[in-house]
């Protein structure tokens, strides 16, 4: 896990650019400023303009720039799953991401001294779908496969 973030600057800065149209929303980049930055911008150049750095205190909304965010070098399948460091350690919600559970599977076979592919056959047999097929994301039951694990 090396902390990287999709629209940050590699020192965490929102890379976030004030790009100027020539007519507004639409038409040729006529001005970009780098919007949270008042020293040497994160990009030289954005829509074949040059990147300004910002003017501190300037609203460049308000002057009709379009706020626009730039995706960074931050893997877009991070590694370790964001529920791996940010979920709660409760037990109230038995259910984790396939792919917290997949990451833990070579551990769970050494641990319980089965086969690594029986693990992540019994992950996907424990995996529920998104609730009525497009609500919340799908999640493995952490319950239901330790039982199943444990041959109840």
């Amino acid at each position: 896990m090396d902390g990287r973030r999709p629209y940050c600057t590699a020192d965490g800065v929102g890379a976030v650019l004030a790009v100027f149209r020539r007519d507004g929303l639409t038409g040729p980049v006529t001005r970009v400023v780098s919007a949270n930055q008042t020293g040497t911008p994160f990009l030289t150049a954005y829509g074949g303009q040059p990147v300004e750095p910002a003017e501190p205190g300037r609203e460049y909304r308000a002057l009709g720039a379009v706020i626009t965010p730039i995706r960074g070098d931050a893997p877009a399948e991070p590694v370790v799953p964001a529920d791996a460091v940010t979920a709660g350690g409760s037990g109230l919600d038995p259910h984790i991401s396939p792919a917290y559970a997949r990451l833990q599977a070579p551990r769970i076979a050494r641990e319980r001294g089965v086969g690594p592919e029986r693990v992540r056959a019994l992950i996907r047999a424990h995996t529920d779908a998104r609730a009525l097929g497009f609500l919340g994301e799908p999640g493995v039951d952490v319950l239901e496969l330790n039982l199943a694990l444990d041959g109840k």
